[in-house]
């Protein structure tokens, strides 16, 4: 390969890789701008009003993803679960994972994020006191996909009701309890649904939600998703960087290239 092939070659290669960079670059903004419209989504529900889901949407969770939910039912604590490792303010504790049943407008169980307990360090698997009211109850609260998931080293313990789980699994959950609830969880509101208008015609207690002894002070869901953003933003700076830094090697190639021809012509 003589002098002109290899230059040319060189060449080729670094529009490859400006192309290939320049890619990368945009998929990231791409990634960021998906996720700044899910940021929207979820601070518009988080501030809209709560509403009955209808049959139709239950049979569609995926169409309450995000969306600010009211349900009426009665607690069952015996399908309860505690996700560990969720620190709260800087404390060790638990995430209490409970099922809320549903008689209308259709038969169904949700599971309901209900709040977080400390852990006791003497004893973790020793789980703090709560409430759990045996009335019927209306509670609202975000729906999401699930919790956020934790590193898992090995294979996870037995997952029984009323034990503690390091994540939360659909399936798993289903085999546990012999029936399979709604594919969602509903982070449960800080505040009682009695806040809603409408909520003096479901007859909310107030009272019950404000004394269950659970903590609801949520992180900041758009929060997590704006670290996320500017961490795409700053990988496509990164990858322009890198496509500009290639850009300027071309052009001292091609002005190379330019004087080695005249110097041969001349």
């Amino acid at each position: 390969m003589n002098t002109a092939q290899r230059m040319a070659f060189a060449l080729i290669a670094g529009v490859v890789a400006i192309a290939g960079t320049s890619a990368l670059g945009f998929w990231q903004l791409r990634r960021a701008s998906g996720k700044e419209a899910l940021q929207g989504e979820i601070e518009a529900s988080a501030r809209a009003v709560p509403f009955a889901p209808t049959v139709d949407a239950l049979r569609r969770p995926a169409s309450l993803l995000h969306r600010h939910l009211l349900l009426r039912g009665r607690w069952l604590p015996d399908g309860v679960v505690y996700l560990d490792n969720r620190p709260q303010a800087g404390r060790a504790g638990f995430y209490v994972l409970m099922p809320l049943h549903i008689d209308e407008p259709v038969r169904v169980d949700v599971i309901v994020n209900r709040g977080w307990l400390p852990r006791d360090f003497n004893d973790r698997t020793r789980i703090a006191p709560y409430r759990t009211p045996s009335d019927a109850v209306t509670i609202s609260g975000v729906a999401q996909a699930d919790e956020p998931h934790l590193l898992e080293l090995g294979p996870q313990a037995d997952r029984r009701l009323g034990g503690i789980w390091q994540n939360f699994a659909f399936d798993a959950y289903a085999h546990a309890s012999g029936h399979e609830p709604l594919h969602l969880i509903v982070r449960q509101d800080r505040e009682a649904a009695s806040m809603a208008p409408h909520a003096a015609d479901l007859e909310v207690d107030a009272a019950v939600h404000a004394a269950d002894g659970l903590d609801r002070d949520w992180p900041d869901r758009g929060g997590v998703l704006q670290g996320q953003i500017d961490r795409h933003h700053g990988y496509a700076f990164q990858w322009f960087a890198l496509a500009a830094t290639l850009m300027a090697l071309m052009a001292y190639q091609l002005i190379r290239i330019t004087k080695h021809v005249r110097k041969r012509s001349a």
